[in-house]
């Protein structure tokens, strides 16, 4: 047969001491300082980001305006070149015609 159990003794109930008011006051004040501290940080983390996408922002500017330049020129370089073309077909024109020198 089996021994007979013993009923388990139980534990007391732990009593919760509520923290004193000085404690609490020093608490508060380094949760405040906690607190202040991370608004501060998040401060400079977002000057950091927008200081970031003002420096990516100008470089875009920039990139825009230099491909606007070189559109530009391109475009410049067109004209003067068809310019040319112009010329060189009213020369070529020219040279075919005969002249009344070379009729008679």
């Amino acid at each position: 047969m089996a021994a007979p159990t013993r009923p388990r003794a139980r534990r007391a109930p732990r009593r919760t001491v509520a923290p004193s008011p000085a404690a609490l006051k020093r608490r508060v004040t380094r949760l405040t300082k906690a607190r202040e501290a991370e608004a501060r940080r998040h401060a400079r983390q977002l000057a950091a980001l927008q200081r970031r996408a003002d420096r990516q922002l100008a470089a875009m500017v920039g990139e825009i305006a230099s491909l606007r330049h070189h559109e530009a020129r391109a475009e410049a370089l067109s004209r003067l070149l068809a310019e040319q073309q112009r010329r060189i077909a009213r020369l070529e024109a020219l040279l075919e015609k005969p002249t009344p020198a070379s009729i008679g």
